[in-house]
């Protein structure tokens, strides 16, 4: 996949209420995290996700935001700071290809890269952070914009992932993107085959078309 960075044009936009519209953020991560939860927004961008986080984990949870663009992370703490989250939230600059954060092996319940991945030139080197930031068992959401990223390109991303310690559990429906929900695999040998795993992700995108073209029917 190729390098790009989103503008911070178009940051305002993906943290707008008129997304809220398409991707409700509270519905997505709801099932997911939970009060005195440690979790990770990666490509975090201007919070749309990281705020409905930090309103779940609670006063006694965190949620650590990753950006590559420092002008994101601005928005996002004044945004959180407006909504009284500020003290939940901890933003990090990362470099291009690289989460780093070693301080947290292990350590997070959850965490999610929506709509990111693709515009990383390495994925694996990602996906590898996230298999060792993580806990055992914990979920990773992963989800990619239909209208720029193909099945094919997502079923790869899987792949990947699987590389890295992570099963993928099921497919997830959320309009306008091609979502999966994996776990972090307790040991080695719990990882599935390649051949399961190509029947999964396969099932994983096309669920996610089945979905976008019933969302745009009913428009």
């Amino acid at each position: 996949m190729a390098t790009h960075v989103c503008p911070i044009w178009v940051g305002y936009f993906l943290a707008s209420r008129l997304r809220k519209l398409l991707q409700n953020p509270t519905r997505i991560i709801g099932p997911f995290v939970r009060p005195n939860m440690t979790v990770l927004d990666f490509g975090c961008a201007m919070g749309f996700f990281s705020l409905p986080m930090a309103e779940a984990v609670g006063p006694g949870g965190k949620v650590v935001c990753v950006d590559r663009q420092p002008e994101m992370l601005d928005v996002l703490k004044r945004r959180a700071a407006r909504a009284g989250l500020l003290d939940r939230i901890q933003c990090h600059v990362c470099p291009e290809d690289s989460i780093d954060l070693k301080e947290y092996d292990g350590a997070f319940d959850f965490a999610l890269a929506f709509a990111v991945l693709h515009e990383v030139s390495h994925p694996d080197r990602i996906l590898s952070d996230l298999g060792r930031l993580v806990r055992s068992d914990a979920p990773l959401l992963l989800a990619e914009p239909a209208g720029h990223v193909t099945p094919q390109e997502v079923e790869h991303t899987v792949a990947l992932a699987r590389e890295h310690g992570f099963v993928m559990t099921r497919a997830l429906l959320i309009r306008s993107a091609h979502a999966a929900l994996l776990t972090r695999a307790a040991t080695q040998e719990a990882t599935i085959s390649e051949e399961d795993a190509g029947v999964r992700s396969g099932t994983a995108a096309k669920a996610s078309d089945e979905h976008n073209r019933e969302s745009r029917g009913r428009r």
